[in-house]
């Protein structure tokens, strides 16, 4: 038995080895050798070579042929990069089953550029951007001529003129001349550009919005040079104003009448109500239903509102919203806004109503400021034993906030942050004096094999006259499915006599984690939570675990599993699903 499983290996191996020096004799390439020439001409040379598309077992008078053809192929490749005197020696051969090829190359002398004679003429002669172009450009007196970079500054000077509204430019003059004997090369570029065009008006087609508003996202105004930089900006912004679900703008240049001709603007509307859904469960909060309404078109004017409601058994909250664009409707907004919080967790109990007007202006990418003034009425206790407690609050607050992501596969990589202050004084309408700040911050950046790395921090802070008098949702308490995993949902605080967790003044919370891609979907996470809320010592909670993740198609899906550091065995389980509907 022994030696027919030893005979039983060797023939395996044989095989093996078969099959590789069989494989070897099918995928073998042939070998083409370029030796005299610098990296950047050789490459240019094998770019040429149709030798180099041939195979093993390409019929040997083909091969012969192109072979034949090879120094034609080496000295055009030559040329275009300013050699025009190469020596080519060159072998053919057969070995085995396959060919190889040698090129022993010599390049010569350089072909120098000796007059650079390269000229603006016209209406666009004092024009900035062509004189950007030329000052810019690749081609230099004295240095090596590159027929591709001739080429590019032809193509370069024309598209610039179309661009820029010079649609009757031409060449009165482009030569490449070059001097065999000499060596050198003589460049004459002489663009006309003839009359610039402008914009005479422009027409909006009657759409769900004056025409006045839809003129507020362009970057070109009656009157105005041709500009397709300015123009393709201006379809971005309609594009992404969230009123148009189609534009089309049209420069109608047969129309010109003495170099003016209008621009045309075609807008499709987006249906005017929107209606949205969603379910969602997370150990939080428990099972949780979403719904939200928007009318895109209260008026002609772009006036929106908005309203959206999210129901579960311990938390639920209603916003209406009342949007007014203005001077730049895409990044400043006006609004007034009211709302309803119900909240009956294990550790708070509050009701609140508010209502107050807020402005926001966008600035760099997603950089936001928003200035805003609320009035909140909260009721609260801090245990059903409590009695409940009304505070009446006039609160002016600002916060920057910015956004920096983009989706990689399944995950979404960036980073996004918060600052937000806010106060309150006795002596103007509120029955708490205090000033608050709170800045969250979190990062997610791919790795290497399909892995991330998730950082998370939440800071906050309060000066506050009379703490028990500050309502529930001002306060700071940590633990749960987005705090430190490992405690239940708002356990960690500052705890009265009683041991209730009443919140605290202060809030530090981070988590590090790092999530592994599985299987298609499927992920796996490492992590490790700190945090407390405190009013007077920090004692930072640790929490550490595993979890899962599922991207589907309707949203994400968690599952953690996590310990406090200092009891292993107290372990909690974290459900987060999200869906939309």
């Amino acid at each position: 038995m022994t030696s027919y499983l030893s005979l039983q290996r060797c023939c395996y191996i044989g095989l093996l080895l078969l099959q590789i020096s069989y494989s070897g004799v099918i995928y073998a390439s042939p070998e083409i050798k370029i030796t005299g020439l610098t990296a950047e001409l050789e490459a240019n040379a094998r770019a040429y070579l149709a030798l180099s598309k041939e195979a093993c077992d390409a019929p040997q008078w083909k091969i012969k042929r192109l072979f034949a053809e090879s120094p034609e192929q080496i000295e055009k490749a030559l040329r275009a990069l300013g050699y025009y005197h190469p020596k080519i020696q060159q072998t053919l051969t057969w070995q085995k089953d396959c060919w190889a090829s040698v090129f022993n190359i010599q390049a010569g002398p350089p072909m120098l550029i000796k007059k650079l004679d390269i000229q603006v003429l016209g209406v666009g002669v004092q024009e900035p951007f062509f004189a950007e172009l030329l000052k810019n450009k690749r081609l230099k007196l004295g240095s090596i001529i590159n027929h591709a970079h001739y080429e590019a500054l032809k193509s370069s000077l024309q598209t610039i003129a179309e661009a820029k509204g010079y649609f009757d430019n031409y060449f009165e003059l482009k030569r490449l001349a070059v001097d065999l004997d000499s060596n050198t090369a003589q460049i004459q570029l002489h663009l006309q550009t003839g009359n610039r065009y402008f914009i005479s008006r422009i027409d909006i087609v009657e759409n769900a919005l004056d025409p006045e508003f839809g003129s507020k996202f362009l970057k070109i105004k009656p009157g105005d040079a041709y500009d397709r930089e300015k123009i393709v900006g201006s379809y971005q912004l309609l594009d992404t104003s969230g009123y148009y679900k189609d534009v089309q703008l049209k420069y109608l240049r047969q129309q010109a009448e003495n170099y003016y001709a209008p621009l045309d603007i075609n807008l499709t509307n987006l249906p005017r109500h929107s209606l949205s859904a969603g379910l969602g469960y997370d150990t939080n909060l428990g099972a949780r239903i979403s719904g939200g309404y928007k009318n895109r078109y209260l008026n002609e004017s772009g006036h929106q509102f908005i309203a959206d409601l999210n129901l579960s058994l311990k938390k639920s909250n209603f916003i209406m919203e009342y949007v007014l664009p203005y001077n730049n409707p895409l990044k400043d907004r006006l609004s007034f806004f009211s709302g309803i919080t119900y909240e009956n967790t294990t550790n708070v109990d509050s009701q609140k109503i508010e209502a107050g007007v807020r402005l926001s202006n966008r600035f760099y990418g997603q950089l936001l400021l928003s200035e805003q003034l609320k009035y909140v009425a909260e009721r609260f206790r801090n245990s059903n034993s409590d009695p409940y407690i009304t505070r009446f609050l006039l609160i002016p607050g600002i916060a920057i906030s910015n956004t920096r992501a983009e989706k990689k596969d399944m995950y979404i990589s960036g980073y996004k942050y918060m600052l937000d202050l806010n106060a309150a004084h006795r002596a103007v309408a509120s029955s708490v004096s205090f000033i608050q700040a709170k800045f969250n911050l979190k990062m997610t950046y791919p790795t290497f094999l399909g892995g991330r790395i998730i950082a998370r921090t939440d800071l906050g802070a309060s000066a506050v006259d009379v703490f028990t008098d500050l309502p529930s949702s001002y306060r700071f308490y940590a633990g749960g499915d987005n705090s430190v995993r490992g405690y239940d949902y708002k356990s960690i605080g500052e705890r009265d006599e009683s041991g209730v967790v009443i919140g605290g003044r202060y809030l530090v919370t981070g988590s590090l984690e790092y999530e592994q891609k599985i299987i298609d979907n499927w992920s796996m996470a490492a992590f490790i939570d700190a945090g407390d809320a405190f009013s007077k010592t920090l004692k930072l909670k640790f929490g550490a675990g595993l979890g899962v993740r599922w991207y589907s198609i309707v949203g994400p899906v968690r599952i953690d599993i996590a310990s406090p550091t200092d009891n292993i065995g107290d372990v909690h389980f974290h459900f987060s699903l999200s869906t939309a509907i």
